[in-house]
């Protein structure tokens, strides 16, 4: 066995012992071979030992932080999504849970990312879920979607936040065509997903059955409960990717909601900005150029577009436009808009 294996196993049970084990390997190993160094080194200058001290503490964290992850102990003892009690004390659901979360946690700078994201998407998610009356805990949904990447697509054609396709996407009022795709629009598609998870709750009074049934359908659903004769969803035989999904929820939900726990820690300064969006709709009498709106709102055009992924193309015909504007620069848009005579706000 290697070293590196040896190590690795004790840790698995043992890791404040592995810990002590190493810090006297070094201080005896230092002790013993310190005079042949002292020797081999005596005409370079010395290091100071508040360094060495502060380096041997690092080191010490370092090792501290990597046990985090093999210590059973830190695992969730209850766990809640919207409101609801998991099972995690059963054996078979407290399996499934392990496999998602403990692949979520070797992804640390995966982890980082979404930590900074959720901070920023949070204050947009959580006005349009007040609104609705629905769980905040529902953004876990679209970080399980997406990563909260608003320019996600995915093989089958799925895009946005919420990883919308289009057929569920015109159901739920949201206009896809060459011009718009408002899959993209992150306030629309939050507020047309929010809705949707709220129907299937209506459908199937359990949260839970709902996620479900956004990731299989609510057909699939529908079909387990007549044949299984069971509408809780930890009783049920689902397809892998489902069972898996709603796991993978719960698990992001944890690690997020107690990320300094399981060592992510960001310092404020480090953080994205918050997404506050003002919803603007305006009318044009005939084809314009995109970069009239980003010239009106005092930004780049690339920030302009990033704020409205939805609008695909440079020139748009005449018709309605719903534009988000960032709620500190509303006013001044508003007011600019009024020297463009083929444009006006209802």
């Amino acid at each position: 066995m290697t070293a590196r294996g040896l190590l690795s196993g004790l840790f698995r049970y043992r890791p404040c012992v592995v810990i002590c084990t190493v810090f006297c390997f070094f201080f005896i190993a230092g002790f013993i071979y310190s005079p042949l160094l002292f020797a081999q080194n005596a005409s370079k200058k010395a290091v100071p030992i508040e360094k060495r001290l502060g380096d041997l503490e690092k080191d010490v964290m370092r090792l501290q932080r990597q046990t985090n992850l093999y210590n059973l102990d830190a695992l969730p003892d209850n766990l809640v999504l919207c409101g609801k009690k998991v099972p995690i004390y059963q054996d078979d659901v407290r399996e499934r849970f392990e496999r998602e979360f403990f692949q979520l946690l070797e992804k640390k700078g995966l982890l980082t990312i979404i930590v900074k994201r959720y901070l920023k998407f949070l204050p947009m998610v959580s006005e349009e879920a007040q609104r609705m009356g629905v769980p905040q805990d529902l953004i876990f949904i679209a970080i399980t979607e997406s990563y909260l990447n608003p320019r996600s697509l995915s093989r089958a054609n799925a895009a946005g936040l919420w990883q919308f396709i289009k057929e569920t996407g015109k159901r739920e009022g949201l206009y896809v065509n060459d011009n718009i795709d408002d899959r993209y629009n992150v306030k629309r598609s939050t507020r047309s997903a929010l809705t949707h998870l709220k129907r299937l709750h209506g459908d199937f009074n359990d949260w839970f059955l709902a996620m479900a049934a956004y990731n299989a359908g609510p057909g699939r659903v529908r079909e387990v409960i007549e044949n299984q004769g069971t509408r809780d969803f930890f009783d049920m035989y689902l397809p892998e990717e489902t069972e898996r999904y709603v796991f993978r929820v719960l698990a992001i939900k944890e690690i997020v909601s107690n990320r300094e726990r399981y060592g992510i820690r960001i310092d404020d300064k480090e953080l994205y900005r918050p997404l506050v969006l003002s919803e603007v709709t305006i009318e044009a009498g005939r084809e314009f150029h995109s970069n009239i709106l980003s010239k009106a709102m005092d930004v780049s055009y690339r920030t302009f577009r990033m704020n409205n992924l939805h609008i695909r193309r440079y020139r748009l015909p005449k018709g309605t436009y719903r534009i988000n504007v960032p709620s500190e620069k509303k006013d001044s848009f508003l007011k600019k808009l009024k020297s463009y005579d083929h444009i006006t706000v209802p």
